[in-house]
């Protein structure tokens, strides 16, 4: 549950205005991707703009797949999510640590932050890159990468090597909030290398991300039926 803000004291509704238009100004969107495994460090608040000499409260408000939770600093830290993320106080504000990020922990992450001078929030959504690779036959050798996505941050793909592949096909289909691109390439009969690459490439406002997927290629086998004949009589 998110955590109640507390307003103090009785306020003008001129001064109310100015506040609420402040806070906007002071209230960042951003969405981010990243790759599976790795430790991720969520920003929230601007040294330049915030004295964290001054800090009321910070509380992370994270809504993921089924379940919510909250992370706060109030002064004493409180944590009702209890799967290993934390917060990490340094010179340049309190960060949110979320540890070898999968896709369990996608969603909205929200951070609040009071301080006397005014306040900042931060809202981020996260996705984690899910990219696969298989290896089809029907007739043709056919290599086959799909990568998901939200809606803003559609990747590119392409296969390394890069080869001139006979033929190319791409498509998009939506589950939700979530798209798949799906990219096939026809592997002409005398490619005979032993894998291929794929690697999406994901732009965001924290830079580009890049997430490769190995597909090992079968070799293609051909079958030699022998014709049964009854042996001739001498």
């Amino acid at each position: 549950h998110a955590v109640p803000l507390t307003v103090l004291g009785d306020q003008d509704p001129a001064s109310q205005q100015n506040k609420d238009s402040a806070i906007k100004q002071l209230t960042d969107f951003k969405e981010q991707n990243f790759i599976p495994g790795s430790d991720v460090i969520l920003q929230c608040g601007n040294a330049t703009v915030i004295n964290w000499n001054e800090l009321i409260y910070i509380v992370w408000n994270i809504s993921l797949e089924g379940r919510k939770c909250w992370l706060g600093l109030s002064p004493k830290l409180d944590d009702t999510c209890k799967d290993g993320k934390r917060l990490l106080n340094t010179s340049d504000g309190v960060s949110l640590v979320i540890p070898k990020i999968s896709t369990r922990d996608e969603g909205f992450y929200s951070c609040d932050v009071s301080y006397k001078a005014g306040s900042y929030a931060v809202n981020v959504s996260v996705s984690v890159t899910q990219l696969f690779t298989k290896q089809s036959e029907n007739n043709q050798r056919i290599a086959v990468c799909q990568a998901n996505y939200t809606q803003k941050t559609a990747p590119t793909l392409h296969w390394e090597p890069a080869l001139n592949f006979s033929s190319s096909n791409s498509s998009v289909k939506k589950d939700g909030r979530f798209f798949t691109m799906e990219n096939q390439v026809y592997l002409p009969d005398n490619v005979n290398i032993s894998e291929l690459i794929c690697v999406a490439t994901y732009s965001s406002e924290s830079g580009s991300v890049q997430h490769k997927s190995t597909l090992h290629l079968k070799q293609r086998t051909f079958c030699l039926r022998m014709k049964e004949e009854t042996p001739t009589k001498r």
